[in-house]
This record gives structure tokens, sequence and C-alpha cells, in this order.
């Protein structure tokens, strides 16, 4: 065999290096650590970060740089980064579950099965006792629950049952196997929300109807698999409330719980705003109406969602946690963000792409953080309103005022997602 010269081995690194999907530098000119600089000099922000382990806060940092043609390249900078380290993901887990419903709806017509599409109405059915029937919704168009209204109230309220329909519509086996299939080996999602004693491992039969295309059914599905969480850490605090609301005196273990790397998060992300620049691999098969979808609806504030309409006590912070989360402000819609956020036992988290309009600034940016300094789970006494939201709000106003000052050259046309706003 040929020996290669150092010359050639260090050319074929650094093409390798250049052609990666997911680079991470640091460093002295590190620009995250610019940004974490300037938030010492806040009172929550040097708390935050003198204390980062107890506060188990990661952050990822991605700058956005588009050539000539306007074709983007990404630069990514991590804080405290760990994957293996498990947080709970709480409402994070409905994002691959609204991308893979969507997914699904088009790999069945795909296999030729009945046309359904997301508008299509469907019935969920009750075959035990701890399941529900859902055979209509108020807040539709047509009166009828459909996959595109639980993606909507997923990404503007970040609504439990939405997630719980496109659970028992999915699977958990279906769920997690092709999840893991996509690349995305730091998540698990094996239960739903707010059904406490219930079978995750069962979903309730779905039926699809359409009068022009006919029924489409799906019996109950029932799951095998033993899902074993990887990730360390899972034993949180010291205390915490049990389903009797009484007070058990030791760590709450959160093992048998979803899971959610911020490293699978950032991944998915970036899948959905610019599929094109990830591996075919961790990419959905969705189609270009599919995107703009999702974008329309991870990037709108809730009261600009047309169904359902909701009133003003769902503020333009709600699930913006990034920049507006310690405001109820009502924001011009200047600079938007496209995201999908979680908060449960004390725990915050923010996964977004962002834009600004008027300065031509795009960039990613997620992060997570623990609340809760009792260390007691379960009580509902968490510090969100005087570390989490002004941490994560004052992170995201420290990116942008970096992003503004940073120099770009190429091409920056933000229109595409601009023009989602009013889908």
């Amino acid at each position: 065999m040929k020996q290669l010269s150092l010359t050639t081995l260090f050319s074929l690194l650094l093409l390798a290096i250049a052609c990666s999907p997911a680079q991470i530098f640091s460093g002295k000119a590190d620009p995250l650590q610019k940004i974490l600089k300037s938030l010492e000099r806040d009172s929550v922000g040097i708390k935050v970060l003198q204390n980062k382990d107890l506060y188990e806060v990661q952050i990822i940092y991605t700058q956005i740089d588009r050539d000539a043609q306007g074709r983007p390249s990404f630069r990514t900078y991590q804080y405290n980064v760990d994957s293996s380290r498990y947080f709970y993901p709480a409402s994070m887990v409905k994002m691959p579950l609204a991308l893979l419903s969507l997914e699904k709806i088009n790999q069945l017509g795909q296999k030729g099965a009945l046309p359904i599409t997301k508008d299509t109405p469907y019935r969920l059915d009750s075959l035990r006792p701890y399941q529900q029937a859902f055979v209509s919704d108020p807040n539709t168009p047509c009166l009828k629950p459909g996959i595109a209204q639980d993606i909507r109230q997923i990404f503007t309220v970040s609504d439990n049952l939405a997630y719980n329909h496109c659970f028992e519509f999915l699977g958990r086996e279906y769920i997690n196997k092709t999840l893991k299939a996509k690349g995305y080996n730091q998540t698990g999602i094996v239960h739903r929300f707010n059904y406490p004693g219930r079978d995750n491992r069962y979903t309730s039969p779905i039926t699809f109807f359409d009068p022009k295309v006919g029924v489409y059914q799906e019996a109950e599905k029932f799951d095998t698999s033993i899902w074993i969480n990887p990730q360390y850490s899972t034993l949180k605090g010291k205390g915490y409330y049990n389903a009797a609301d009484s007070l058990v005196n030791q760590p709450f273990e959160m093992n048998k719980k979803n899971w959610f790397a911020l490293t699978d998060m950032n991944k998915m992300l970036r899948a959905v705003m610019f599929p094109e620049s990830v591996p075919a691999q961790n990419r959905f098969d969705l189609s270009e109406e599919d995107y703009r979808f999702l974008w329309h609806y991870m990037g709108i504030f809730p009261r600009e969602c047309d169904y359902p309409k909701y009133d003003t006590s769902y503020t333009d912070g709600y699930v913006k946690f990034f920049l507006f989360g310690d405001s109820k402000a009502q924001q011009n819609g200047s600079v938007r963000v496209f995201n999908k956020v979680g908060e449960a036992y004390g725990t915050l988290t923010d996964v977004a792409y962002i834009v600004d309009f008027e300065h031509k600034v795009e960039f990613m940016l997620a992060a997570t953080i623990l609340c809760n300094s009792d260390g007691i789970f379960n009580d509902d006494h968490y510090d969100y309103e005087n570390v989490g939201f002004p941490f994560l709000a004052k992170l995201g106003r420290a990116a942008l005022e970096l992003e503004k000052r940073r120099k770009r050259s190429g091409k920056v046309d933000l229109e595409k997602f601009r023009a989602v706003l009013t889908y």
C-alpha cells in the first residue's frame, strides 16, 4: 500500500472537517464565550454561569453564513454540553411526534393506502378503561380532529393532548425505531402526558374518514420492546411529591421518563429549517407544503393562530423563551423565533432558529436549564420566573446583539421565512 505524505494526510483531514455536517469550534475566538461573558454582568447570568452544573445548563449556538448564491454554512459552538447527561425534555418531545406524524401520512400514500392528508378528519376509539374516545374538536374548521390541528397546537401553545393524539397515531414502537433509524440515538419517547398509570405500550384504534376517498383504519397497536434510557444522572434532587401528594425524602428517579439530548434536538431543528444541510438519514420525508406549514406555526405568536384563536393570556413570550420569555409585552414581529420549548419539573428548554428581518440576521440557539433550588420535584415550586425565564431571554438577546454586530458576506435572503408567517 502506498504511504501517504504528512501533507496529504493533513489535507484530507481538513477536507473531512470541512465536509462534516456538525462542525463544532472552540478556542479564544469562540463567540459563544463572548455571549456568556456579557451575561456575567447580569446578576442572574453570573449566578447561573458560576453554578453551571447545579443548574445543569447546556448551550449550543450556531452561526449561519451564506455564500454568493445564498447557500448556508454552519459553525457550531457549545457550552457545558453532555449528550449522555439526563435532563427532562418535557414538551420538546412533541416536535419529533409532529414531524413523524406528517411523514407517516406522506408514506401511507406512497405505500398505496388511501390518500389521507394532515387535514383528513380522524376518530380515536376506546377499547380499554384508561383510553378515551376523541371524535370532535370545536376548534377546527370542520369540527373534527385532524393531525394538522394537533400540530398547530403543539407549536403555538405546546398542547399536551395534541401530543397524545400523535402518540396514538404513531405508537411507541414506531416512534422510537424510526427515530433511531434517522440517527437520533440519544432520544427515547416512551410515555404520554397527563395520564398517570396508563399503559403506554397500547395505543387507541384510529380511523381517518373522508366522504371523497373513503375510510382508513389502524387497529390498536402494542409495543413489545423495552426501551432503556442510556443516559446518566436520572436521579434528581433530594425529594419529591408522589401521586398521593406526600413528600418522599429521597431523590426523584426519572429513568422511566422520556429522554431527548440537546444535541439531538438541535440536529432535528436544523433538519426542519435547513433539511438540505443535514445528511439524508437525519431528514424527514416531508413536502415543501409540509415545511411551510411547520415553519408558519413554529414562527407565529399564539395571538396570530387561526385555529383555535387564543386569548391574551397566551402572551408573545409564552412559548418563546429566548428573547421574549421574561416579558408580557407584545412584539412588533421584526424578530421571529422558529422554535419548540419544554417546561416541566423545573427544567426549561428552548431550541430555536432566530431571524431578525430588519438587520438580516439569522442564527440557531439551543439551551436547557434546571430551575429547582430547593431540590424538591413535583411540588410546583420552581425558579422559572426569577432564574430560568430571565436567563434564557437574556441569553437570546445577547446572542442577537452579537449577531447584529457580526460582519457577513454573501447573499442573505430571508424572505421565504417572512412569507410563511402569513401562510
